[in-house]
Formats: structure tokens, C-alpha cells, sequence
């Protein structure tokens, strides 16, 4: 990725986006705080956006005027992983905002092939969510997950939210498990959900799938514990730290552990028919929109654990002047 001067010619398989809104995200704040080793500084944040493509090479297969959401990891689709599909552990990934420059710009360029097109039904504000969403598309199909599935949900981020949101959405009974009553007023919002604190879940209670969050060392333990034999926990959350497992409770109760990261493109288009549906409740996952010269006030807010989903607006009343970038 580099930053232009004048304007590009397009090369014919890119498109030129106009940025509208992008959303901050946990990988963000870790960004910003030092914490990811690999990252490349300085660079640009963001790979979570929506935009409107304003140009098109002649072999981009989109056109001018076509709604889009950012695919912001990058893939070979040659290696071993990507010709089995699963182009999520491409061994030459490179994920937007962390290891090259992401899209919280005005104007981006981009390869057609990142650009994901979204439906004239689906509002803005739903359509920004379908980057974090795709991620909970692709955990929650680790396990079966239906009607009267018991379902905890450790850690109520927006990850977190949005696993309650689909978990019922497919029929579960939900419970929500966080440290901070804000989080859990979220939660109760999206629909009948139970809600609790650490400490205040039953020490028997326990649960045919545990999706942990959380990406803490006690959550992800209490999470283990808290799964019935013959059940699943999803690992969503992220964590450097060691954590204590019991073989033996896992063996003997042959319980499945998966890990997930990120999504594919059908995790994409499976989360845009989820939200293409007006009745699923997924809206209190969005807290703010916030204009994007008050990024600095947006990425206080979003460190202080006290709200969902926050998105930067880019629209033109907010413009002041900029730069595009090429992807």
C-alpha cells in the first residue's frame, strides 16, 4: 500500500472507494496501544469500512455507483490453506490496519476482488457491521447451534454481542457473562437473554456451547469449565497469556474445543443475508457514529469498555481534506 499525489490511473482489475463509514475494532485498539508485535509503523488504521465505488478498471467486474463493504484480508489463493477454501489461514495473509496500511482514508483504491458488494435493502447502518459479523458467521458454524441450544457467551464486546444476536437469531437460549453491567444491558437488549457477572453464574451451571470473547485468561478458563460433556467452547477471544487446561475433564467429557479467526467470503455473504433480514435484532450492537475528525475522542470511548460497535463517519460534510491510498 502507498499514498498518492495526484490521482492514479486505475489498473484494470481495481476500483477507486469512497469511504462513508469504517468501524474500530478490537485489532484497532490493540494497534494503537503497541500491543500487536507484528505491526508496521506508522501506519494507517482501519479495515473494517463501507463506501461506493466512484471508479472501476475495465476488468474489475464492478461498477461506479455499486455499495461495498472492505474484504481486509488479503490472500494468495495458491498456498495449501486457500485451494482447500479456507483462505482465513492463508500462510500469506496480510490483514488491513496491522501489517499494511488500512482504510481510514476518504478515498481508497483497491483490487475488485477485496470489494464485497452489499444489497440496496441493507442500511448503512446495518452494512458497516458485516466485517465483525462475518467473524461471528464463522465461529458460531464451528458448532451446532439451534433451537434450545444452551448458549453462553463470555466476554460482551462487539464480538460478543453479535454472537448473542445470532445465537439467537438460530434459536438458542442465551446467557451472557461480562464484568461490566453496561455490557450486559446491551446484551438484554438484543432479546430474552440471561445475563450475569463472573461471579454470579452457578458453579454447576453448564452449557452445550461456550463462545468465549472475553480473550482473558480467567474467562477463557471459567468458559472450559462451564461446557457439558459432549459439548463445544468456541475460542474467539484473543489472548497471549497461558491458560490452564484439565486433560482429563476434557477427555473424559469429550468435550471439542475450536478455534476460529477471522472469516472467508461466504462467512461475508452469509452475514449480509443475515442482516439483508429486517427482523433480525442486531442494531443495539452499534453505539455511536462519530465523525472522523473526532478519531481521537472515538478511540478513548471504544478503550473504555463501555460501549459496542463505534464508527468513524467519512461522509463529505466531515471531509476537511485527505489523502488515497492504493491497496
Amino acid at each position: 500500500i502507498r499514498e498518492m499525489g495526484p490521482l492514479p490511473t486505475l489498473q484494470e482489475h481495481e476500483v477507486k472507494i469512497r469511504i462513508a463509514y469504517g468501524g474500530i475494532c478490537g485489532s484497532d485498539l490493540r494497534v494503537y496501544k503497541g500491543l500487536i508485535s507484528y505491526a508496521r509503523y506508522p501506519i494507517r488504521p482501519g479495515h473494517e469500512a463501507l463506501g461506493t465505488i466512484i471508479e472501476a478498471g475495465p476488468r474489475a467486474g464492478l461498477e461506479a455507483g455499486t455499495r461495498v463493504v472492505i474484504f481486509p484480508n488479503t490472500y494468495c489463493g495458491n498456498c495449501e490453506f486457500c485451494v482447500k477454501g479456507k483462505t482465513n489461514i492463508c500462510r500469506y495473509k496480510k490483514p488491513l490496519g496491522v501489517s499494511t496500511d488500512g482504510v481510514f482514508a476518504q478515498e481508497i483504491i483497491i483490487d475488485a476482488k477485496y470489494a464485497i458488494p452489499i444489497p440496496a435493502g441493507v442500511p448503512d447502518k446495518r452494512a458497516i457491521l458485516v466485517e465483525p459479523f462475518a467473524v461471528t458467521v464463522h465461529a458460531l458454524k464451528k458448532a451446532e447451534i439451534g433451537r434450545n441450544t444452551s448458549v453462553a457467551v463470555v466476554g460482551c464486546g462487539a464480538e460478543g454481542l453479535l454472537a448473542i444476536a445470532l445465537a439467537l437469531k438460530l434459536g438458542a437460549d442465551v446467557t451472557a457473562i461480562d464484568i461490566n453491567p453496561v455490557k450486559l444491558d446491551i446484551a438484554r437488549s438484543l432479546g430474552a437473554v440471561h445475563t450475569g457477572g463472573p461471579q454470579e453464574i452457578r458453579q454447576d451451571a453448564m452449557f452445550d456451547v461456550v463462545i468465549e470473547a472475553a480473550g482473558v485468561r480467567e474467562a477463557i478458563e471459567q468458559a472450559l469449565r462451564m461446557v457439558k460433556p459432549g459439548g463445544a467452547m468456541i475460542a474467539l477471544g484473543i489472548t497471549g497469556d497461558a491458560v490452564k487446561l484439565m486433560p482429563i475433564h476434557i477427555v473424559r467429557s469429550e468435550i471439542s474445543i475450536f478455534g476460529t479467526i477471522i472469516y472467508t467470503k461466504q462467512d461475508f455473504h452469509d452475514a449480509i443475508q443475515y442482516l439483508s433480514d429486517p427482523s433480525f435484532r442486531v442494531d443495539p450492537v452499534l453505539a455511536k457514529i462519530v465523525p472522523f475528525t473526532e478519531c481521537q475522542l472515538a478511540l478513548e470511548d471504544a478503550l473504555s469498555g463501555n460501549y459496542g460497535k463505534i464508527v468513524l463517519d467519512f461522509n463529505a460534510e466531515h471531509v476537511s481534506g485527505g489523502k488515497e491510498v492504493r491497496k
